[in-house]
């Protein structure tokens, strides 16, 4: 019997991400979200008239409104409504913060 060889290597640690603040009026997307459409949905936080903090009003940019209003799926639930069509900007309501992402780089 040969005598074996051990090798010990230190792995680094890593740390966990840290998670976003997401304040109002930050760019936002939406991730993770239900009802699913609403998904990569993205636009800007706003003050909520609640008192959690763990939620937000969501101002839709113009494309993801103009996206909302096509999609088909909107009227499968009454959880939101479709924009109208002179509509430039959906405000959804009380939008949990664990469901957005920053997207201050994102087009």
């Amino acid at each position: 019997m040969s005598d074996a060889n051990v090798t010990i290597v230190e792995i680094p640690t890593t740390t966990a991400p840290t998670a976003q603040t997401i304040t109002p009026g930050n760019r936002v997307r939406l991730i993770s979200i239900t009802p699913v459409y609403l998904a990569n949905l993205t636009g800007t936080t706003q003050a909520t008239t609640g008192r959690s903090k763990a939620r937000l009003d969501v101002l839709l940019d113009e494309s993801s409104t103009e996206a909302l209003r096509r999609d088909h799926r909107v009227d499968n639930t009454n959880r939101v409504k479709r924009p109208a069509p002179d509509m430039r900007r959906k405000l959804l309501h009380g939008i949990p913060t664990d469901c957005m992402i920053l997207a201050e780089n994102d087009s």
